[in-house]
């Protein structure tokens, strides 16, 4: 198993590592989320940036799990960008299911399928976007999770595997929407935080763990 995860990542670092390629630079490095104005605009796209959000969207990130819909999206997001997290401290998206249930593809020892919304509790931060899935929608978001289950890891675009991203895309093909994250020709690959650059996503609640690092 350690050996076919370092094949895995091998490919990923040694771009990423290599002093002869521009990549470019993710910012920010750290998040630091304030409360702003009751009522005032969020604007997805800088928010990371501004780290100001609404009082009355600034909430816990239990409150932030519960309070999400079914088939919105989860931008959960460490406090700082490290090693393991190398293109910023939101690399990492789910989607909200039934109540404390997400439809993840969580990473290299596992597969696609359906978790407890409390594991992305220890999170410094947990962004919920609405991507224009209604209720009508749910039975079919769910067949497509049930359907997904158990495809492999990988961020290679091999076919029948999925990166998070690549696996929230096809989620939302099945619903026959837009992609909810846009191909990033910079890095060669979907990243998590582009979310917040779709046209029409709209934040509805940032949720934070001020305990957490």
């Amino acid at each position: 198993m350690i050996r076919a995860r370092s094949l895995l990542l091998w490919p990923l670092l040694s771009v990423v590592l290599s002093g002869c390629l521009a990549l470019p630079a993710i910012e920010p490095r750290t998040l630091n989320f304030k409360a702003g104005p009751i009522g005032s605009e969020i604007k997805p796209a800088t928010l990371l940036e501004t780290g100001l959000v609404p009082a009355d969207k600034l909430v816990s990130v239990a409150e932030a799990l519960a309070r999400a819909p079914e088939g919105s999206l989860l931008l959960p997001c460490w406090r700082t960008t490290v090693a393991t997290n190398f293109w910023g401290p939101c690399s990492h998206l789910a989607r909200k299911l039934g109540q404390g249930q997400m439809a993840d593809q969580p990473g290299l020892t596992q597969t696609a399928g359906i978790r407890p919304t409390d594991t992305l509790l220890p999170r410094y931060a947990v962004i919920v976007l609405d991507v224009g899935v209604t209720s009508a929608q749910y039975f079919a978001l769910e067949r497509a999770a049930e359907q997904l289950k158990g495809q492999p890891y990988s961020f290679s675009g091999a076919p029948n595997t999925s990166y998070c991203t690549t696996y929230q895309n096809e989620l939302q093909q099945a619903l026959n929407q837009p992609d909810v994250i846009p191909f990033n020709p910079a890095w060669n690959g979907y990243l998590p935080a582009d979310a917040l650059d779709v046209p029409g996503v709209k934040v509805l609640w940032v949720g934070v763990n001020e305990a957490s690092t």
